[in-house]
């Protein structure tokens, strides 16, 4: 278990992604670069990890949103437009391991009051995986940051919902 702000939390994502050796499905809310989760998520699907990404129709939106560098990277992205907010912030690794709790992938979510657990069963991962592939199959592959947000002066958003690092 984490809890921020009095702990690292990005760190203890960091270090279970990097044990990861065969797949990482992973739920997004908030996800942008700068919390070193998108770094190694990259590093991840660099080093023959098998990556993939839901993630919610605002997360492609803040500037320093972490899906363009995913994509660049060769991770599939999905957003689940049927949801009225994919608020998960999940990642299951390996069909073993899952990261769960109110923990954003987001720079910003050190400074929140969060928690982040780690769980080490088969039983937790298959759960998870079966909740996320139910997810996959209601949302719509990300093609460009335009089709789910508008410009702004200063950032992208989408109309009706706040532009931040949740």
């Amino acid at each position: 278990m984490c809890f921020s702000p009095e702990e690292d939390c990005a760190s203890f994502a960091v270090r279970a992604i990097d044990n990861a050796e065969r797949q990482i499905l992973v739920g997004a809310y908030g996800l942008t670069t700068g919390s070193g989760i998108v770094e190694v998520l990259v590093r991840a699907k660099g080093c023959g990890v098998d990556v993939h990404l839901i993630a919610d129709r605002t997360t492609p939106c803040p500037a320093t949103n972490g899906i363009e560098p995913l994509v660049a990277a060769g991770v599939p992205v999905w957003i689940d437009a049927q949801a009225r907010i994919a608020h998960a912030k999940t990642m299951v690794i390996d069909d073993a391991v899952t990261l769960m709790g109110s923990y954003n992938w987001t720079r910003g979510a050190a400074a929140n009051s969060e928690n982040l657990n780690l769980v080490s069963s088969p039983a937790v991962a298959a759960a998870y995986a079966a909740h996320w592939r139910k997810r996959l199959a209601v949302s719509v592959r990300f093609e460009r940051r335009e089709d789910w947000c508008r410009v702004s002066h200063s950032a992208m958003q989408l109309p009706g919902r706040r532009d931040g690092d949740a």
